[in-house]
């Protein structure tokens, strides 16, 4: 097969599992890994994740030795490089166990949120990128802004560079579609995940909602609704989705939480998504079985969720009209015979993916050294490649 025949294949197979199309040619084979790439190609992690040309050809070799239809990571993750140009040293990559760890960041105080409701574009630029970045002051000498803006550049250059080639050279399309489509991060999922922490966000749903709900709204009016508004029909499928979202600030919250800070900006995503006639993935790490109730909403077609936590065969029957993305247990790859591996995906295409809606992926980031075996995950692939 040729690589453009694979890529055809490929968009062919991500439309028919989505669509949930019965019967598909074959199920998507896809990897969410992390860093566990950078071991099984003989890398200490700093010399991968500080080496852009090395995370270009780790991707690479990564897709040709075990045949994705789809990498996740395409290299855009934790641009240290970029970060640490203007003083982030918060991520800590530790050689031995192949990890990195990151300390709860809260740059954005409770003080922010009245004046970014006035003005978040100023409040952002003046209040919270300074904290988070320490070279980002009124007095950043202009060799740190020559710095800061050569390694945005790379690091641009680096992502297109990495996209081009598992194109080019595997025949792997794009996750999501910026013509037609977006990469969409929810308000609360930004204060969540980048400006009030764990901590910080639990707190302020407790002492002050009124106040989150206000930023939300600025955020989502500001930033989020320009991408909306800009997504139309792709008369041609040329990626494995229109548009990206995420989906983890729900399990910090119940669901009477969900239902008032999250749901109603998220729903207008998924609205326009059905409008367009577009598709959307939602890397949803942990739980939504407390929130299936606004989830069963979503029309059948359209809509792609990861299962990391919950169980696949569970989620099969709770969410009859979504696409679930996951179903191989990263344990089973670890401690599992090549057999058991693949009987249990047998299963999972069989039950969970009779009338398609399946992307197989691991229910866990592999990250560690030992979060995966060769080759189990070589057989695996193999398996699924050929089994119709």
């Amino acid at each position: 097969m040729t690589v453009n025949e694979q890529y055809e294949e490929r968009i062919e197979i991500f439309e028919d599992a989505v669509r949930m199309k019965k019967r598909p040619k074959r199920t998507p084979f896809v990897t969410n890994d992390a860093f566990w790439r950078y071991h099984d190609l003989g890398y200490k992690l700093s010399e991968g994740i500080l080496n852009p040309e090395n995370i270009i050809n780790s991707l690479v070799a990564f897709q040709q030795r075990y045949n994705f239809d789809l990498m996740l990571d395409n290299g855009d993750r934790n641009p240290l490089l970029m970060t640490r140009s203007l003083g982030n040293f918060e991520y800590i990559i530790d050689d031995k166990n192949n990890t990195l760890m990151l300390k709860e960041q809260c740059c954005f105080s409770v003080d922010d949120y009245d004046k970014f409701v006035e003005n978040p574009v100023k409040t952002l630029w003046e209040n919270v990128l300074p904290r988070k970045y320490t070279y980002f002051t009124k007095d950043m000498k202009l060799e740190t802004i020559q710095n800061t803006l050569m390694e945005f550049l790379k690091y641009d250059q680096q992502v297109k560079t990495a996209d081009a080639r598992l194109l080019n050279e595997c025949g792997v399309p794009p996750i999501y579609d910026p013509n037609h489509g977006a990469k969409i991060y929810n308000a609360f999922e930004c204060l969540y995940n980048f400006y009030r922490g764990m901590k910080g966000l639990s707190r302020d749903l407790r002492s002050i909602p009124d106040k989150v709900l206000a930023y939300n709204n600025v955020y989502h009016q500001t930033f989020i609704k320009p991408l909306i508004d800009g997504m139309t029909h792709a008369d041609k499928v040329t990626s494995c989705f229109t548009t990206f979202s995420i989906m983890l600030s729900q399990n910090m919250v119940n669901k009477s939480q969900f239902e008032k800070f999250v749901w109603p900006q998220f729903k207008e995503v998924c609205d326009k998504v059905i409008e367009t006639n577009n598709t959307m993935f939602v890397l949803s790490e942990g739980t939504t079985k407390h929130i299936a109730s606004f989830l069963q909403q979503l029309p059948k077609g359209h809509f792609c969720f990861y299962v990391e936590s919950d169980d696949i065969f569970e989620m099969r029957k709770l969410y009859p009209n979504l696409c679930l993305w996951g179903g191989i247990p990263l344990s089973l790859l670890v401690n599992g015979t090549k057999k058991q591996c693949i009987e249990h995906v047998k299963r999972v295409i069989e039950e969970v993916g009779k009338d398609g809606g399946l992307v197989l992926c691991t229910d866990k980031f592999a990250t560690s050294p030992g979060d995966c075996n060769r080759e189990n995950l070589l057989a695996v692939s193999e398996f699924i490649h050929n089994y119709r």
